[in-house]
């Protein structure tokens, strides 16, 4: 019998997440993207998959942390190359200087790479697969259903209170670790979130835009911040060899913090109804205490 409900729903992201990784670790940059927000989102259900078989859980959990941590850095290097050609293209600096940066990242990526395909073995996938495979074997029962909704909207509870503390300690400075934590709440909310609608059944989405919306500009921030890491990096050893392309990497940094800048204004204008948000989810859950019928 096939599974149904929170099962369903982990085995629906198990499924592309192997479903993806073959591409991945033949380089497609598009599924090395695909199989690490899979490895996220199944982190995401698994606790509520898994409700009544915690040790289970924490182990499968494990894996599976290990797989986001081997996809991560690759998408790290994959994106700042796209950001490169993006910057490229606007002629911020000459040629030669860009392709400096082009070759370090390039050789960055390649160990990467490297280190991504030692974790992500087909034995490694298979004892995963087979792991994961244990939950739903059997059919849920009404109360099964009910616990998982229950335990799928303490997760957004959760998430939302996580959300409000981060948005507080990241404050109004431009301050890029207490950005990023904050990306990482949103991105974990929204997708608590989508398995909360799903278990629910609900058509309701507004929120979960929200929430991906500011995930991507974030992410934009995160992503450009990583770019002028490596840029300095890059900039630091070129200064030895090729002075000229060095000095005009400090053009594509400018040009970099720049938009660094731009975005986080944008954050800025959004930071209030993301508070909302996170007020309003954290609010749901006292009502919802508040309902509930006596023993």
């Amino acid at each position: 019998m096939p599974p149904d409900g929170a099962p369903n729903l982990l085995h629906a992201r198990l499924s592309t997440l192997l479903d993806t990784v073959p591409a991945a670790q033949a380089g497609d940059v598009a599924s090395v993207h695909h199989a690490r927000v899979a490895s996220r989102r199944l982190r995401e259900v698994l606790p509520v998959a898994g409700v009544h078989a915690q040790h289970a859980t924490r182990r499968a959990l494990k894996h599976v942390r290990r797989v986001t941590r081997a996809l991560g850095p690759v998408r790290e290097i994959d994106v700042a190359l796209e950001h490169l050609v993006e910057f490229a293209n606007r002629g911020v600096c000459s040629p030669r200087a860009i392709a400096h940066v082009r070759r370090g990242l390039e050789r960055e990526g390649q160990a990467r790479r490297r280190a991504m395909l030692s974790v992500l073995t087909p034995s490694r996938m298979q004892k995963l697969e087979k792991r994961l495979a244990r939950f739903g074997k059997t059919p849920l029962s009404v109360q099964d259903r009910a616990n998982a909704l229950a335990a799928a909207a303490s997760r957004v509870v959760h998430r939302a209170t996580r959300l409000r503390e981060a948005i507080d300690r990241a404050g109004a400075m431009y301050l890029a670790d207490r950005l990023h934590a904050v990306r990482v709440a949103v991105k974990k909310l929204r997708y608590a979130l989508e398995i909360q609608r799903e278990l629910a059944r609900s058509r309701a989405t507004a929120r979960i835009r929200q929430l991906k919306a500011v995930q991507e500009l974030l992410g934009r921030l995160h992503d450009l911040e990583i770019l002028i890491e490596h840029t300095r990096s890059v900039q630091a050893r070129t200064a030895m060899t090729d002075r000229p392309s060095a000095l005009e990497l400090d053009r594509l940094i400018r040009a970099l913090e720049d938009d660094c800048r731009e975005l986080h204004a944008e954050y800025m204008t959004r930071r209030t109804a993301l508070v909302r948000v996170s007020e309003a989810l954290e609010a749901s859950a006292v009502s919802r205490r508040r309902r509930r019928p006596a023993a």
